[in-house]
């Protein structure tokens, strides 16, 4: 084959992998978009928020969605619900940004690594759910923090991960 038909079976090789990389993508992602779009709209349907900021699906204890959005005055609301029912409604000025969150964290342990800090339901009730890892002993372990869901920032409780798992 010459050069040109080279570059030709190559370029349409890569354009032939982009489309199916495109098309996998979308198939793997859809079940969680489609999950997504379901908490937005049972947010939205509470016509306690008129804009949707953010959205987390949080797994613990049961699968609840917290959604931030701004209501009809302006101000920030966090709603807690799961399936269609609505668990709570919070004021965001009423607790911690996220910003405040991890620099009070970062006070009480600043050897650790925040690996994720997102709004929980834990004992049903609002919280902070923080994902860290911290090297003990030349070993790094990993650990889930609770803490309440206002400005005093007190710790629920601590869950330590074990370093090996398996037989």
């Amino acid at each position: 084959m010459t050069p040109k038909r080279w570059k030709v079976v190559i370029v349409l090789a890569i354009i032939t992998f982009g489309l199916w990389f495109g098309f996998y993508f979308r198939e793997i992602q859809s079940p969680r978009w489609s999950e997504e779009k379901a908490a937005r709209d049972i947010a939205l349907a509470t016509n306690l928020i008129k804009e949707v900021t953010s959205i987390n699906k949080h797994v613990w204890e049961q699968t609840t969605w917290i959604t931030e959005g701004i209501d009809q005055n302006d101000r920030a609301l966090y709603l807690f619900h799961k399936d269609k029912e609505l668990l709570h409604t919070i004021d965001a000025s009423v607790t911690l940004s996220k910003e405040s969150v991890k620099s009070n964290f970062n006070k009480l342990k600043p050897e650790a690594e925040v690996i994720r800090l997102s709004p929980a339901l834990f004992l049903n009730n609002p919280a902070w759910e923080l994902y860290y890892s911290e090297t003990v002993d030349g070993t790094k372990r990993y650990y889930y923090d609770f803490y309440t869901f206002d400005k005093e920032f007190k710790l629920l409780n601590s869950y330590k991960l074990p370093t090996k798992t398996g037989p």
